[in-house]
């Protein structure tokens, strides 16, 4: 009777006695792991003042968008923007992760390991028929360079061609060596890491007189 008992108790003891497991959250996943992205071409006026450029909103802007999905990110199988000769455009980055979460400020927050690049695609470059500058800011109001947001002017007219927008997870120390000037960088591999981002798009640079297509 008395073995009994002391299994009674001990059964009491496991199913009242309060959890000793830690109440710590699960670790968040990374939301850098991109599930959907999206590429938007908004028309801004671009004003030259004491030798820099500001950039202004305008009122009924031209606007261009893509979306990607899928396993590789894929736009829709129609997709061909139209962006004018002297005209310029905040280029911004949207994504989210698998979990449907904002991740673009991730990719600032970590700008020391982030970088965008802007190619004809494999690995062509687009200086001379585009100009770009990054627009990005920290939290803080810093400014940084990633190329979740910039400003993309076009130079020169040219026949369509596929857009290439990389976004590169550098390794620790690699962005030290990349400078501005690098938006285009045909040999962009030679900054070590992985592509978080590599979206595919084709474009139009069109002159003055228009296009009829």
């Amino acid at each position: 009777m008395q073995q009994i008992n002391l299994f009674i108790i001990a059964i009491s003891l496991l199913l009242f006695a309060p959890s000793c497991s830690k109440d710590d959250p699960t670790p968040e996943e990374d939301q850098e792991e991109v599930g959907t992205a999206k590429l938007i071409f908004t028309e801004v006026e671009r004003e030259l003042h004491n030798g820099h450029f500001h950039y202004n909103d305008i009122e009924n802007p031209e606007v261009e968008e893509v979306v990607f999905g899928g396993d590789q990110m894929l736009p829709p199988v129609d997709a061909h923007l139209h962006l004018y000769v002297g005209k310029t455009y905040r280029l911004e980055l949207f994504a989210t992760d698998f979990a449907g979460r904002e991740t673009r400020q991730t990719f600032i927050d970590r700008h020391d390991i982030h970088q965008a690049f802007i190619l004809k695609n494999p690995t062509g470059s687009l200086e001379g028929t585009m100009e770009y500058v990054y627009a990005d800011r920290d939290v803080d109001n810093n400014e940084v360079n990633v190329g979740v947001t910039g400003y993309l002017t076009v130079a020169e007219e040219a026949d369509t061609f596929v857009l290439r927008y990389v976004l590169r997870h550098l390794n620790p120390g690699v962005k030290e060596n990349i400078s501005v000037d690098d938006w285009s960088n045909s040999n962009f591999m030679q900054f070590t890491g992985a592509n978080d981002l590599d979206l595919k798009v084709e474009v139009h640079l069109v002159g003055e007189h228009g296009h009829d297509h």
